[in-house]
């Protein structure tokens, strides 16, 4: 899947996705400072949805993006705070970009960032090959 099919399933499923619009996107400065913290460099497509939407939720189901506060402040779905102060994911190795009500948590692997991951309790396995799949993937579970 590419962006442009992306932006056309996002439009096709308007009723199933809140997402920010470019006004809510936190810029590269607060980009590199998150990968700073973070120890990581974003995918390409995960910069390209934090610069396009700035964040969002799929049914309710919140993607982690940058909050343009001071990590230690800006609680809920951002990814700084939600893998350094709620949880302490880089001891484990992974950058987490949701987590659903049925315990399932999606995130990236720090060695390598491109490709989602799915965990339920220990069990972890490969969930997308890239964000956009994962966005694709998350989208369709609830159409």
């Amino acid at each position: 899947m590419n962006r442009e099919e992306l932006i056309e399933l996002f439009e096709k499923y308007s009723d199933l996705i809140n997402m920010g619009t470019s006004d809510d996107t936190p810029g590269n400065d607060w980009i590199d400072a998150a990968e700073k913290v973070l120890l990581v460099n974003f995918p390409g497509d995960y910069k390209w949805f934090l610069n396009n939407y700035g964040g969002g939720d799929i049914c309710g189901e919140e993607i982690y993006s940058i909050y343009c506060l001071p990590f230690n402040e800006a609680v809920g779905g951002d990814i700084v705070y939600q893998n350094t102060i709620a949880n302490n994911n880089l001891e484990s190795g992974k950058i987490a970009l949701s987590n659903t009500d049925f315990g399932e948590e999606f995130f990236f692997d720090t060695n390598n960032m491109e490709k989602v991951y799915i965990s339920i309790g220990n069990n972890r396995q490969l969930y997308a090959s890239d964000f956009l799949e994962y966005l694709q993937k998350r989208l369709l579970s609830y159409v």
